[in-house]
């Protein structure tokens, strides 16, 4: 792994954690909080950073190597969403996961994208005007 992509994972893995600890305090304040709700956050923030990270690794692999890139990029396509599934399935047949709290986390990588490109379109224009 280069280290340009273990920074994108390890900043995608900090903005993500913020947003799961972000979503523990909101389910405490509508009274949904138990061990339940923080179990499926870890969970569901887990799972996302283990997508993230298979599919960066995954991409760096087919742009070193273009013979054969289409499939292996399929392939790890349906092997993401296969254990995406599993871990959903498994996380609402039992009691100790709070299944929604384990989904939501899902679409933390996105955001913390949208946020990442945000702080970096601001610190581009300050470097810019100096």
């Amino acid at each position: 792994m280069s280290k340009t992509l273990l920074t994108e994972i390890r900043n995608i893995a900090i903005i993500t954690a913020i947003l799961g600890i972000l979503q523990i305090i909101i389910t405490a304040i509508i009274r949904c909080f138990d061990l339940s709700a923080v179990l499926g956050t870890i969970l569901g923030w887990t799972v996302a950073i283990f997508n993230f990270s298979i599919m960066g690794i995954i991409f760096e692999f087919c742009i070193n190597n273009s013979k054969g890139a289409t499939g292996i990029m399929g392939f790890g396509y349906i092997a993401r969403l296969l254990v995406i599934g599993a871990v959903i399935v498994w996380a609402m047949k039992v009691d100790y996961f709070n299944y929604i709290c384990a989904v939501i986390p899902l679409v933390f990588p996105q955001a913390a994208i949208f946020i990442l490109n945000i702080i970096r379109s601001k610190e581009r224009n300050d470097n810019e005007r100096t």
